[in-house]
């Protein structure tokens, strides 16, 4: 990724409170039915289209085409839950035609404090094109636009990578902000136009519309806004688990935190993580695989999720400190295999957990 006028960081999440609501877009008023033909039609809780483009809902609470995983534009399972939006991103009609998404944060951010902002995005799997951008901006008041072109704004960051990367799964964009103090309004989307957006046909695709023939359709899942904690210290128990490592044996990774409920890594998480990539780099052919656990509470099918999900949560913070994909593996179990059955509290944390397995 590089620094450019739209520029791009990546950095850790504290243990502070999300200030996005409805992150993860699980929570509606109308369960979608069809794709968007009107900006108010866009139905997840908090969120609305800023302009007179029109962003599509899907949620596994529907069948045909806003379904999760199939739907009309693509096949693919939400990063964290069971819905996500989707947003047209560029179009090679020259058109500057966008799609944005807008919430309003739970409260305003404060001057001079310091926050770390992300979301996942994931280009659908009927694009035949795929862009090497999309980015965000925060703003004072609510942004309403008359029309559903290139909005004309500064963001506030926007994500560039190689365009061969951006077809392999879900994504990170994530930057660490000062806040002037005010700013209560996230829009996402493109905010660089056509001639400025590095773009490419992507082989053997075949638009299932006319619009996804010619255009970038991204989906948009788990958006955080998180203020800045002190950092948490390395402790010698946490060097302890794998100070002398061995392969083919399992490590449970005792120090990995994750929101209740949520795939979203705690800022606790990172002095294990940490050691597991120096560990990984010191051995450059070793390879790891990763598996999610979970404890006995929620159905079968959310905990296989939710398992899965954490597993490649941690797999895309190694992925951003240079560990290469090729060298991991996820998978999960859901609450399939607990360390010890029970259901007090105590049993439950030590079930939910993720595992590594060092591969030669």
């Amino acid at each position: 990724m590089w620094l450019v006028g739209c520029f791009s960081f990546s950095f850790s999440i504290s243990l502070a409170q999300n200030l996005v609501p409805n992150p993860g877009f699980e929570e509606y008023k109308k369960c979608p039915v069809t794709f968007s033909t009107d900006p108010l039609h866009f139905g997840p809780n908090f969120w609305s289209s800023p302009s007179q483009g029109t962003p599509d809902y899907y949620n596994k609470c529907t069948f045909g085409d806003m379904d999760v995983p199939r739907n009309w534009a693509g096949v693919s399972v939400a990063h964290g839950g069971m819905g996500y939006a989707g947003i047209y991103a560029w179009s090679n009609k020259k058109t500057n035609y966008r799609e944005y998404i807008q919430c309003k944060l739970k409260e305003p951010l404060k001057a001079n404090a310091k926050y770390t902002i992300q979301f996942f995005y994931r280009l659908s799997s009927y694009s035949v094109y795929a862009i090497d951008r999309v980015g965000l901006t925060l703003s004072h008041s609510e942004v309403k636009i008359n029309h559903d072109k290139l909005l004309d704004m500064k963001p506030t960051f926007t994500e560039i990578k190689e365009i061969e990367s951006l077809t392999n799964g879900w994504l990170l964009a994530s930057a660490k902000v000062t806040a002037t103090g005010g700013e209560q309004f996230l829009v996402i989307g493109n905010f660089c136009s056509d001639d400025s957006t590095k773009n490419r046909e992507i082989e053997n695709r075949y638009g299932m519309s006319p619009m996804l023939s010619g255009s970038a359709y991204y989906y948009i899942d788990d958006v955080s806004v998180i203020a800045e904690a002190a950092p948490v210290a390395q402790t010698p128990d946490t060097l302890q688990l794998v100070a002398v490592p061995r392969p083919n044996e399992v490590y449970i990774l005792k120090h990995i935190y994750f929101k209740y409920n949520s795939v979203e890594l705690l800022q606790a998480s990172f002095p294990e993580l940490d050691l597991l990539v120096s560990i990984l780099k010191k051995n450059a052919s070793w390879k790891i695989q990763l598996t999610g656990h979970t404890d006995d509470q929620g159905t079968d099918e959310y905990n296989l999720s939710l398992s899965v999900n954490r597993a490649k949560s941690v797999a895309q913070y190694l992925k951003t400190k240079g560990i290469a994909d090729n060298r991991m593996q996820t998978q999960g179990f859901g609450k399939q295999q607990p360390i010890q059955p029970g259901s007090d509290e105590q049993t439950r944390s030590r079930n939910r957990r993720v595992e590594v397995k060092f591969l030669e």
